[in-house]
């Protein structure tokens, strides 16, 4: 039975979309669609990341991080896209950003280690010729 109100266009996303905000990805976004798949995906991903079993309010955490990843990925389409980006767009963008940032803070997940740099010694080692190679 379908509600009076309903319509069968399908649902089309936009950084500010009032679906994305309210966050539920059962009723409002179509878990197979580009969206959909974006949201699990990063919610899987994070959940692997941690290592462990979750909390309820690391899950809720990892679910905000989600939808502001989604609401970014909508911007960068809107930019590849060629549709002006206004100083509103770009204030959001950037809020958006950090959010993400301080909710991976949050979680306690920090970026991979990097490599230490090689000694002086060591690059000076694998710069030595043998003897027997001289000759």
């Amino acid at each position: 039975m379908k509600h009076a109100g309903s319509s069968t266009k399908a649902l089309r996303l936009g950084p500010y979309s009032r679906t994305i905000a309210r966050g539920a990805l059962g009723d409002s976004i179509d878990g197979r669609s580009r969206e959909g798949k974006i949201l699990r995906r990063t919610e899987q991903e994070l959940l692997g990341q941690l290592g462990r079993e979750s909390s309820f309010g690391e899950r809720l955490l990892i679910r905000r991080v989600a939808r502001a990843t989604l609401q970014l990925e909508l911007f960068d389409q809107k930019l590849a896209a060629g549709k002006e980006f206004t100083a509103h767009d770009a204030r959001a963008f950037s809020a958006l950003s950090n959010q993400i940032r301080l909710g991976l803070r949050d979680l306690g997940l920090k970026a991979a280690p990097k490599d230490k740099p090689p000694s002086i010694a060591d690059i000076a080692a694998r710069h030595a010729k043998p003897k027997a190679a001289i000759e």
